[in-house]
């Protein structure tokens, strides 16, 4: 809200891992005084639709897909912001991509957003607890392969900035 209250040219992409935490996000930006004409929600087809809220399903209406690129901030799940290729949101269209919940995200997931549509203009930001849930990895091959760790926990470890130490995301 800070950036786009800040700055005309701010375009926002808000990913997070589940719908109900976009649901959330949506409902925390419209609870702050984010309208319709900024904000769009990128919602999954049934059977999510049904379950959404009111905020939710009120910013994700279809026929505003048509806009795209006019909204100021446009929040979705990291697998629903790949549906921005096909419609036709160009590279770089993001000044900011947000991952909400990143330390729940896996890798891959997370890269959908950041590689699709970053440039080198674009800020990515990652916000997440890597000591709360990490990524729910069901394939013993994918955790065996460093899957069980989220690119922002891997991010973390990898920078002594942060002050972590090896019991961060122990699993």
């Amino acid at each position: 809200m800070q950036l786009v209250r800040r700055d005309a040219e701010v375009r926002v992409l808000a990913c997070t891992p589940s719908n109900a935490a976009a649901d959330y996000l949506v409902e925390r930006l419209a609870a702050a005084s984010l309208d319709l004409d900024k904000l769009h929600r990128l919602i999954a087809p049934l059977p999510h639709e049904e379950d959404a809220s009111e905020d939710a399903k009120t910013f994700s209406q279809y026929q505003r897909h048509e806009k795209l690129l006019a909204f100021r901030v446009v929040v979705s799940t990291c697998s629903e912001a790949g549906v921005l290729q096909n419609l036709n949101v160009p590279v770089g269209h993001f000044s900011h991509i947000f991952i909400d919940e990143a330390a729940q995200a896996d890798e891959p997931l997370v890269m959908i957003p950041i590689m699709t549509f970053s440039d080198s203009n674009t800020n990515v930001i990652l916000a997440g607890d890597p000591n709360q849930l990490g990524p729910n990895i069901r394939s013993p091959t994918a955790a065996r392969s460093g899957l069980r760790r989220s690119y922002f926990e891997r991010l973390m470890l990898m920078n002594d900035v942060y002050g972590l130490d090896t019991q961060v995301g122990k699993t």
